[in-house]
C-alpha cells in the first residue's frame, strides 16, 4: 500500500510543468489574434486551469509593459522646432539616454500596473458575472476571469507598440491603439456571449451594459495608470 501512495504524491509533485504552462499560455493568447471569434475556452471550465492562465498571461502583460516603459525611459523623443503658424511641433529630435534608469521607478510601475491590470479584470468579470446572474444565468466565474484576462492581450501589445511607433509618426501610435481596443472587446464580447447565452433584447443590453464597462476600464488603462508605462507613449506625445 506504501509504495502507490509514494507514487501517487510523486505524481502530484510532477503535475504542474512550467514551461508546459508558459506555452500554453503564449498559445491561447496567440489565439486571441488569429482566432478570436472560434478559440475553444472550454478549458476554462476547470478553475485550476483557468486561474493559472490568469496569473501566467497577467505576468506575460506586466513584463511587455515594463520593457516599453524601459524604451520610454531611454529613447527620448522631444520637439526642436515649434512651427508659429499651427503652434504645433514641427520637427523632433530622438535620443538615447541610459542614465534616465538611474530615475527609474520599477517597483512603482510593475506595482501599479499590476493594480491596473488586476483591477480592471475583476471589473470587468464582478459586473459580467453580476449580469449573468440577473438574467438568471449560471456563469463560471474563473472561467470569465479567464477569457477577460486574454481578451486584454491585444489592448497590452497595442499599448507596447504605441510605443515604438509614436517615435516614427504619432497618429500610428494611435492607431494601432484603437486598433487593438477594438480587438479586444470584440474577442471579449464574444467570449463572453459564449459563457452567458441570451437571446432577443437580454443580449442587445448585455452587450451595451458590457461593452461600456469595457471601454471604461480600457480608457482608465491609458490614460491613467499606462501613462508611466507603455501607453504613456503616444498619450504624452498626444498631450492627453
Amino acid at each position: 500500500m506504501a509504495e502507490p501512495e509514494i507514487k501517487a504524491v510523486e505524481a502530484k509533485k510532477e503535475s504542474f510543468n512550467f514551461s508546459k504552462t508558459l506555452k500554453e499560455s503564449l498559445e491561447t493568447i496567440k489565439a486571441v489574434f488569429v482566432k478570436p471569434a472560434t478559440s475553444d475556452n472550454k478549458k476554462f471550465d476547470d478553475v485550476k486551469t483557468a486561474g493559472i492562465f490568469a496569473g501566467f498571461a497577467a505576468v506575460i502583460y506586466l513584463i511587455v509593459e515594463l520593457i516599453g516603459a524601459i524604451i520610454q525611459t531611454v529613447v527620448v523623443r522631444s520637439c526642436e522646432n515649434i512651427s508659429l503658424s499651427t503652434l504645433s511641433c514641427s520637427s523632433y529630435t530622438t535620443k538615447v539616454n541610459f542614465e534616465n534608469l538611474n530615475n527609474f521607478e520599477f517597483f512603482k510601475i510593475l506595482g501599479d500596473n499590476a493594480l491596473s491590470l488586476i483591477g480592471a479584470v475583476a471589473v470587468v468579470a464582478v459586473v459580467t458575472y453580476v449580469m449573468g446572474l440577473i438574467f438568471k444565468k449560471q456563469p463560471k466565474f474563473m472561467k470569465l476571469v479567464a477569457v477577460i484576462t486574454a481578451g486584454f492581450a491585444p489592448l497590452f501589445l497595442a499599448a507596447f507598440a504605441a510605443v515604438i511607433l509614436a517615435y516614427i509618426w504619432t497618429p500610428l501610435a494611435l492607431f494601432a491603439v484603437v486598433a487593438g481596443m477594438v480587438l479586444s472587446f470584440a474577442y471579449m464580447i464574444n467570449a463572453v456571449s459564449k459563457e452567458i447565452v441570451l437571446e432577443g433584447d437580454k443580449k442587445l443590453f448585455f452587450h451595451v451594459a458590457t461593452i461600456f464597462v469595457i471601454f471604461v476600464v480600457a480608457y482608465f488603462i491609458l490614460t491613467s495608470i499606462a501613462k508611466d508605462s507603455a501607453a504613456g507613449a503616444y498619450i504624452k506625445l498626444l498631450g492627453l
